[in-house]
């Protein structure tokens, strides 16, 4: 009788933790969940991320996303908090946004406040220490004036000083253009225009990443353009007066620009330590690069790339960089991993991540250890997958604390990486 008991127990449990599983694999497909099937993903992931590597192993089986010969083969998988060689704290906050049609968001740091801005171009602030030490956050939505009411989203954000700069698309009578605002950072952001380049677009803008950048010793700002649309690759790549399909320089006093490359289809993530510029690239179906930029170099597309086209198959494109004078990438993914921002990680992280960069993913929910033989950046030896379960937009390195955030699309929360070493 007692025997007979126990394994009901057992089976009742078993089955619940399946149905907890499951719903959490399949609703990562989805960004805007209801308030409480989000609380419900989120308490099924956490209770994933605890089990052993063998039963998270037998789930990705039983649920279609591994193979069964891969079941006793995987024991250079690794679940946080391990990874390959440093064990990493991973901690879920939540922000609860009201606007939750979608949930993409930037981070910056400013001072000891947390300043987070979603794509509609809503502005907020927490404690920093509030978020580190006692994980949680208490937003402020902060006060705007003057911001442009042009259909369109935010791209990205970037603060300089004691001035917050963000990327946009807005709509002139069906003229999209890509811009650039800034605004000083006070109790009231007072938002003017910075730059905006005057070139309509035809094909949907994207990019629009931003990092700061010192050119010739002029101080100024990179942002990404890009010039593609799945199976639409544009012709403003290879155009040399067009701005779309580039990495260009504004200079910060003149407000001039320049290009520094071109060849780019949809660079995702750029990232700069002294002189040298990084970025990441979607493919097409397949075909996800990471790239070390060359001022005056082409990067090939629309003529090479590694991907394949979603759907045209007369779409052709040459698998070769070098041999057609373009810059070869440094590393490719195929197939995509939905590739985003990235870091370039100091090593005073932790000893062990020497010359590391990390690269976030969208399809791939997942963070990317690339890792570099030296910091000249010009060589990668290999990659290290840690998964995380979301798509992550943003991620950024609080140097003080030592700690990583991240952006977490699915739920709006904001995740926590804490070196445990």
């Amino acid at each position: 009788m007692l025997k007979n008991k126990f394994f009901k127990i057992l089976s009742i449990g078993a089955a619940i933790l399946l149905l907890l599983l499951f719903f959490t694999i399949y609703v990562e497909k989805s960004s805007n969940l209801p308030k409480y099937k989000q609380k419900f993903s989120n308490l099924s992931l956490s209770i994933f991320l605890k089990l052993p590597d063998f039963v998270k192993s037998s789930f990705f089986i039983i649920s279609g996303k591994r193979s069964f010969s891969n079941l006793f083969n995987d024991y250079n998988v690794k679940f946080l908090p391990n990874t390959q060689l440093i064990d990493l704290e991973f901690k879920r906050i939540k922000t609860d946004f009201k606007n939750r049609d979608d949930l993409r968001f930037y981070i910056e740091v400013f001072q000891n406040k947390l300043i987070i801005t979603n794509k509609f171009g809503e502005f907020f602030e927490a404690n920093l220490d509030e978020v580190i030490i006692e994980k949680k956050i208490n937003f402020e939505k902060l006060n705007i004036i003057n911001f442009p009411n042009k259909d369109g989203i935010i791209l990205d954000t970037l603060i300089v000083d004691d001035t917050i700069y963000f990327s946009k698309i807005s709509n002139y009578n069906g003229c999209e253009k890509l811009e650039i605002y800034e605004a000083r950072i006070k109790e009231i952001l007072d938002f003017k225009i910075f730059k905006s380049f005057e070139e309509c677009k035809s094909i949907s803008i994207g990019a629009g990443r931003l990092s700061k950048f010192t050119f010739y010793e002029q101080e100024g700002i990179l942002i990404t353009t890009n010039d593609s649309d799945n199976d639409l690759p544009g012709s403003k790549a290879q155009d040399d007066s067009s701005v779309f399909g580039k990495i260009i320089f504004v200079d910060l006093n003149s407000r001039d620009h320049k290009v520094i490359s071109k060849g780019h289809r949809n660079a995702q993530g750029i990232a700069v330590i002294d002189d040298i510029i990084l970025s990441t690239e979607h493919g097409p179906k397949g075909g996800d690069e990471i790239n070390r930029i060359i001022f005056g170099k082409n990067y090939g597309w629309p003529v090479a790339s590694y991907g394949n086209p979603y759907e045209n198959k007369k779409l052709k494109y040459l698998d070769s960089h070098k041999k057609n004078d373009f810059e070869e990438p440094l590393y490719v993914f195929v197939p995509s991993i939905g590739i985003s921002e990235l870091i370039i990680l100091p090593n005073q992280f932790n000893s062990k991540w020497k010359d590391n960069i990390l690269v976030t993913s969208l399809n791939g929910r997942s963070i990317y250890r690339i890792k570099f033989t030296d910091q000249s950046f010009e060589k990668i030896l290999y990659h290290e997958k840690i998964y995380i379960g979301e798509r992550i937009r943003d991620i950024k390195y609080i140097k003080n604390l030592n700690v990583i955030l991240l952006a977490l699309e699915r739920t709006g929360d904001v995740g926590l990486l804490i070196n445990k070493n």
